[in-house]
């Protein structure tokens, strides 16, 4: 039985840096295992869901050539315990991919300022409450919610990542579109949430244009021009008077 961790809009938003996609991919895939085991969920169904996370994530490793991952379940000690040392393993190599990448700035990111996360969360909240009044089913109400949870989550960070808050946005645009009753409010929202992350970003690299020092070139090389050759001037052979006797016609 397939149990999808995640969607395929998910997999498009991934980022194309091997590191940064395996992260990405591992969190949205742990996310929706833990939502879906619960304390009604069967002994059987668990091990199911914990078993796609574990080949979903061996793959994904082996396929962005992260090191230290066990490749499924060895059967050897166990199921619990394989799932718990894959479960270490890939904790570790998530801990030592983000030390790594520490101090680097994503182009991709952006630090916005405080008034901008005040407003974004007020939009945010806006579209909650849209969404609970709406007629929209149960299913859609939670993916939602769900979505907009990643969207607050990473206004908490010090760089918020844009490629991540904007597959929320477009993700919620077509959610509610397809609601008549919410349908232009919400996307309003949604667009001034756009428009606040376009404008840091903006005026972020900005700043850092004017920061950053002018690139230095190297002098153009001088062309060495080669000196005129001198022409050695024309000699002129003397011709001995009785050789010139044959051409005398008298």
């Amino acid at each position: 039985m397939n149990y999808e961790l995640i969607s395929e809009s998910d997999y498009a938003n991934l980022p194309e840096d091997n590191d940064r996609c395996f992260v990405e991919f591992e969190a949205i895939c742990r996310r929706n295992m833990t939502r879906m085991i619960d304390e009604n969920s069967s002994t059987d169904f668990d091990r199911a869901v914990r078993e796609q996370y574990m080949t979903a994530v061996s793959a994904v490793a082996q396929e962005c050539f992260i090191p230290n991952i066990p490749h499924g379940v060895s059967g050897q000690n166990g199921f619990w315990d394989d799932f718990s040392r894959f479960s270490l393993a890939v904790q570790g190599e998530i801990a030592r991919i983000r030390i790594r990448q520490r101090g680097e700035r994503n182009p991709h990111s952006v630090l916005l300022t405080t008034n901008t996360r005040t407003k974004i969360e007020h939009h945010i909240s806006r579209i909650r409450e849209l969404v609970e009044k709406s007629e929209m089913d149960e299913d859609r109400r939670t993916r939602l919610h769900e979505k907009l949870d990643i969207l607050s989550n990473e206004l908490r960070n010090q760089r918020s990542n844009i490629t991540a808050m904007l597959g929320v946005l477009m993700y919620a645009t077509t959610t509610v579109a397809a609601v008549t009753t919410i349908a232009a409010d919400g996307k309003n929202a949604i667009l001034q949430i756009m428009q606040l992350i376009g404008q840091d970003k903006e005026s972020e690299d900005a700043a850092n244009k004017r920061l950053t020092p002018p690139q230095k070139f190297l002098p153009t090389p001088v062309k060495k021009i080669a000196p005129p050759v001198k022409q050695q001037p024309r000699q002129i052979t003397a011709h001995r008077y009785d050789d010139l006797d044959d051409d005398i016609p008298f």
